[in-house]
């Protein structure tokens, strides 16, 4: 069986003209009978443009999997389910965390994110009555099977690892706003032929904390690729890039690595230098990646 995963929503895209690029990111996993999207991306009209043009039908999804709730990979839901024309219904997978309102702690850098962004809310959107009642919400905090080949990591509440956390949220649980943890950063891993493909949104949990629960699921496999945003521009020095690298080189035997959305160019050129371009490449709105599962 072939699993394809197209990039719908990121910073770049491939050069294809009409396809627009944004801080967002939006892939598509097919297999045999199902269609799942990871993320939404941060604008729908953004989203729905780059499905018509990649030839993705809106009612053809059938799951939408969050990697967190973060409002550049959420806040496409609303045109996503206004699009779907044919099926009444949509499950969404995600942390419980994922579902709640997020917003800058600090009231000062508060008002700062608003003229930025001129929004408050930095989390899940909110939704008109009408694009609710075609949703139905699955919180998860434990590993879960989506097809027979691709599973959710699940919560990683220990991080032995360093991790991407954004220190400056909150998010709102119950009726008060705490200091976010960012639990609900959820990985994808896929069981191929020759090994285990990790699939990142953000990769807040630390894309080595990651990998290590990736393991935990499939312990006899080896991690041959990962994929999409890892969030190693949060990492300043050089020693902390060779840090990650000598772990993905010693304990990993250096999975290919297919960069996006918050990776960043400088991790990008520092890890492409010291594992070759064979290894590391940018992963862009129009690609594909074929796996034999």
């Amino acid at each position: 069986m072939q699993v394809k995963l197209t990039n719908i929503c990121d910073i770049e895209t491939d050069g294809r003209e009409g396809l627009i690029p944004s801080n967002g990111l939006s892939f598509l996993i097919e297999t045999e009978d199902k269609k799942i999207l990871f993320d939404t991306g941060e604008k729908g009209s953004i989203l729905i443009n780059n499905m018509r043009l990649l030839n993705i039908e809106p009612n053809s999804i059938d799951l939408l999997v969050l990697s967190h709730g973060h409002w550049d990979h959420t806040f496409g839901i609303e045109a996503l389910i206004t699009a779907r024309t044919e099926k009444s219904e949509l499950v969404i997978v995600g942390h419980p965390h994922a579902f709640a309102k997020r917003r800058v702690g600090k009231l000062p850098l508060r008002i700062g994110a608003f003229f930025k962004y001129k929004w408050i809310n930095f989390g899940f959107p909110k939704l008109p009555e009408e694009v609710k009642e075609k949703l139905t919400y699955k919180p998860i905090t434990e590993p879960y099977e989506l097809t027979p080949v691709l599973k959710t990591i699940g919560e990683i509440s220990e991080w032995k690892e360093k991790s991407s956390k954004i220190d400056m949220l909150t998010i709102k649980l119950g009726n008060k706003y705490v200091k976010d943890e960012l639990l609900d950063d959820l990985s994808l891993v896929l069981k191929t032929k020759k090994g285990v493909v990790v699939i990142l949104g953000c990769g807040h949990a630390g894309v080595l904390n990651i990998c290590a629960r990736a393991k935990e699921i499939y312990p006899d496999d080896e991690i041959i690729a990962i994929i999409g945003g890892t969030h190693l521009v949060a990492l300043k020095t050089d020693e902390e890039l060779d840090y990650v690298a000598d772990k993905l080189e010693k304990e990993y035997n250096k999975p290919s690595l297919y960069f996006s959305h918050c990776t960043g160019k400088r991790a990008i050129k520092y890890l492409a230098k010291r594992f070759g371009e064979e290894i590391v490449k940018s992963f862009r709105v129009g690609n594909q990646l074929i796996f034999e599962c």
